[in-house]
């Protein structure tokens, strides 16, 4: 089973957007776990879910099986671990290792071959727990400068938590997302990203699309509609770079 984090520290940046397409595109030719540790349960609500009050992913923290909280999505081969919508990280700063402990355990990888982790913006016991197991991180990214500033503070994050775990880094990318080349802003930080990580490490930016928005009030991904979409277009060439990048792992 190869995991993939979806992670940035900074809010508004497409993290669910980017877990709920990926997730729902891997579907068509793979069985995927989707894992929603965002309380905010966006990712959840993206495949037709939404929050629970119990058996969640966040129960494994009070001793539950992951297996327990596996809910059907509207793919046939996605199943969702769904957000616990009250769940204080706080109070299990000093938790580590669980999230691995039920992966070996329940044997997840016999049952899936993709695992898409949706986390909070924050920098926590639930971002460890995930880079833990996580084979491959993707940033997304909006491309200002705050934007910039925040990958290279994810990607600090990611180095020294692997650090600390005793484990190499997985292997980490950024995706620009709401990318308007006609925004000099938009060109100027994409720039700046480039020579700073280099190009290696840049997925084809996702545009702007209106229908990126609505997919969550529809309950349905981009990439499941039947009418050719810009965000569906673009998260499908995403998923196909990033099929690519991992076959070199």
């Amino acid at each position: 089973m190869t995991t993939i984090l979806i992670s940035n520290r900074k809010g508004g940046s497409g993290k669910s957007t980017t877990a709920v397409n990926l997730a729902s595109e891997l579907s068509k030719k793979h069985s995927v776990l989707l894992i929603d540790f965002d309380t905010q349960g966006h990712s959840s609500i993206g495949v037709g879910g939404g929050v629970v009050d119990s058996n969640s992913a966040h129960s494994i923290f009070f001793g539950q099986n992951l297996s327990e909280s596996f809910r059907p999505t509207i793919s046939e081969n996605l199943t969702l671990s769904p957000a616990l919508e009250f769940f204080d990280v706080y109070e299990y700063s000093e938790l580590s290792g669980v999230l691995k402990n039920r992966f070996k355990k329940e044997q997840l990888n016999e049952f899936f071959d993709y695992c898409i982790i949706d986390t909070a913006p924050t920098y926590d016991t639930l971002l460890k727990n995930s880079l833990e197991v996580a084979n491959c991180v993707v940033i997304p990214v909006v491309p200002h400068h705050l934007g910039v500033v925040g990958v290279g503070q994810m990607f600090r994050a990611i180095y020294q938590m692997s650090l600390s775990l005793g484990k190499k880094p997985p292997i980490t990318s950024i995706l620009p997302v709401m990318y308007n080349p006609h925004i000099i802003e938009h060109k100027d930080s994409l720039k700046k990203i480039e020579e700073s990580f280099g190009k290696d490490k840049i997925f084809s930016p996702i545009g702007i699309d209106i229908n990126l928005s609505k997919q969550f009030e529809l309950k349905e991904p981009v990439v499941l509609s039947k009418k050719r979409i810009k965000g569906s277009i673009d998260y499908r060439k995403f998923t196909v770079e990033l099929e690519e990048k991992l076959k070199d792992r």
